[in-house]
């Protein structure tokens, strides 16, 4: 798609190309971008904390009951007072998290493809009143050169051409 094109000479403004159309493919593609961003950040993961290592286990335990996995991708704090771990949410969470991202996805792209159709109405507004202005222009010159020639014929008319004895 080819936004605009402008003539050095005469600065004149074209619109090429229509604006982009909802597009199940592209839509697909950004959500799959996103997913993919999800499952391979803490994104898709809780952070089990506590500063006493028993506390710690019993977190780690109940997070375990309620369905998450520890995350072998990242690190486990075992530092005194600073017991922690990255745990995997369960799927249930996961699909929930994952349909929020499809919503806001597909928010942001129906905004996109608003944005763009409200851009490309500007710069055919612009393309149009550009046109009238330049239609208007000749117009007035037109006029004016052809008064020009209809003074200059009156001219020629009221006086003769000089008889000037050879």
């Amino acid at each position: 798609m080819t936004n605009t094109t402008t003539d050095i000479k005469t600065d004149k403004i074209t619109v090429n190309g229509v604006p982009p159309k909802w597009d199940d493919a592209e839509f697909e593609s950004r959500v799959a971008g996103w997913i993919q961003v999800y499952h391979n950040t803490t994104q898709s993961m809780t952070y089990v904390t506590a500063p006493l290592s028993y506390d710690f286990l019993e977190l780690v335990s109940a997070k375990t009951a309620e369905g998450h996995r520890i995350a072998r991708n990242q690190l486990i704090s075992f530092e005194a007072l600073k017991y922690g771990c990255w745990m995997i949410k369960p799927e249930a969470t996961q699909t929930q998290d994952i349909a929020e991202i499809r919503v806001n996805e597909k928010t942001k792209y129906v905004q996109f493809l608003e944005s763009e159709r409200a851009r490309y109405q500007d710069m055919l507004r612009q393309q149009l009143i550009q046109s009238a202005e330049l239609k208007e222009q000749k117009k007035i010159e037109d006029a004016k050169a052809k008064r020009l020639t209809e003074i200059d014929k009156e001219v020629n008319e009221l006086f003769k051409p000089l008889d000037i004895p050879a």
